[in-house]
């Protein structure tokens, strides 16, 4: 079996070209002519931003060929994982998968090369895949997901509203109403069928707030807390106001709001530019060049102006047999300035903070967005989330109990604080079985 981890001294000698962006292998790594090609076997979608990588980083690396398998099936991943044949050498998992699989020792450890490149990682990032039980990292940092007010500046100014300084979302309810009034547009999404999105913006307001899913080791359920209360509280004033679009957010009902002016402002992941307004955006009617951004109004004293809904991380196996290509791998892709660059033209939010503090991610402009600086606004969302919100094991699990429960305590059929704590000890139940 192959070691899981390089020496320290190794990975730090490879820290400074990293830092610096250079586009070749670092002094540890063996060059090409002491050695055979090597493929890693690359675990990933179709059209994932690994393609973007890869032209790059097989340049910065020649013997090192990236095989993309176009294929992303936790099922057919797990499978491999258990019987030790066939695991691919790089794979990108949601975060809650992460912690779950992070607990045993079946992951490559990271934390030499997590540590050597600490300083220049998002603490959002590098949390999301540190272990509280063993003490150690198990994957590399991967993208943040953010999330911000999406807006038409175009018709808040045809409302004759705009945002007021230190906004908090009572402000924003009462600017949603006086577009709808107005204009017929609405201002959030708020599916009412009970499913997992029905609960997505009450967990963005309760991230604001400094409250948790779970604790930081995963062992504890903590969202009936207070903060769980007093952001569903927000969310029924949010329901009453009668500002939602009753839909999800990849419906083409909802790409044919946004294109009608159906939308006016909403809050939305960072990804949502490229997956959502862009495609839907091409005319005056749809906002072409008027579409902005702002962080998110306050939740109460001391809120954070965004959440992060949490992403996707690079992670490998004790199975791969090129440990030291896999490093490679992993330090270029999020933390160098070409690796960044690919990652964030995607679409993403990559960690490496150089990046989002430089001119090639800050000029970034769109059609959608005119000349706004949409890109600067995502930089500052990122230093204005909670650093210590985590997706553990049963997140998804978590997600799916409180969509179903979620609409009754919203309509206020059901105390929020009753309604919270039942579903609360449902999911203390599944998430038991991940500490068995």
């Amino acid at each position: 079996m192959a070691p899981s981890n390089l020496s320290r001294r190794a990975l730090i000698g490879g820290a400074g070209a990293a830092a610096a962006g250079v586009a070749t292998a670092p002094w540890w790594y063996r060059p090409a002519a002491a050695q055979e090609e090597v493929t890693l076997d690359i675990y990933v979608f179709d059209g994932h931003p690994f393609y973007w990588v890869q032209p790059l980083f097989e340049e910065a690396y020649p013997n090192i060929k990236l095989n993309m398998m176009g294929q992303s099936d936790v099922a057919v991943f797990r499978a491999a994982l258990a019987s030790g044949q066939g695991v691919p050498d790089i794979i990108w998992p949601s975060e809650e998968y992460i912690q779950d699989l992070g607990r045993s020792d079946v992951l490559f450890d990271t934390t030499d090369l997590i540590e050597a490149h600490k300083a220049e990682l998002s603490p959002s990032a590098t949390n999301a895949v540190f272990i509280e039980q063993t003490g150690r990292y198990a994957g590399f940092p991967g993208d943040l997901a953010p999330v911000g007010i999406y807006y038409r500046e175009d018709l808040l100014e045809q409302a004759g509203v705009s945002f007021p300084e230190g906004w908090t979302w009572d402000d924003y309810i009462a600017i949603a109403q006086e577009i709808d009034a107005k204009l017929g547009a609405k201002s959030i999404m708020l599916p009412t069928n009970g499913i997992a999105e029905s609960m997505y913006l009450w967990s963005y307001i309760l991230n604001q707030l400094g409250g948790q899913m779970t604790s930081s080791d995963g062992r504890e359920v903590l969202f009936d807390s207070d903060q769980g209360v007093a952001a569903l509280e927000i969310i029924k004033k949010m329901y009453a106001a009668n500002i939602h679009l009753d839909d999800t957010q990849f419906s083409e009902s909802f790409f044919a709001e946004i294109s009608a002016g159906g939308l006016a402002m909403c809050p939305l992941q960072v990804w949502y530019r490229n997956l959502g307004i862009e495609p839907n955006v091409f005319d005056e009617q749809s906002g072409l060049g008027q579409w902005r951004l702002s962080l998110l109004p306050s939740a109460g004293e001391e809120s954070f102006l965004s959440a992060n809904e949490g992403g996707a991380a690079i992670v490998s196996t004790i199975y791969t047999e090129h440990p030291e290509e896999v490093a490679a791998f992993m330090t270029f892709t999020h933390a160098t300035m070409e690796g960044a660059g690919a990652m964030g033209g995607w679409g993403i939010v990559p960690p490496y903070l150089p990046y989002l503090e430089s001119d090639a991610w800050t000029d970034v402009r769109s059609p959608a967005f005119g000349d706004f600086a949409v890109n600067a606004l995502w930089t500052e969302a990122v230093n204005a989330m909670q650093p210590g919100w985590r997706r553990h094991a049963v997140y998804s699990e978590a997600c799916a109990a409180i969509g179903a429960a979620f609409m009754p305590m919203v309509r206020g059929d059901v105390d929020p604080a009753t309604g919270l704590k039942e579903v609360a000890d449902q999911v203390r139940v599944l998430n038991a079985r991940y500490f068995e």
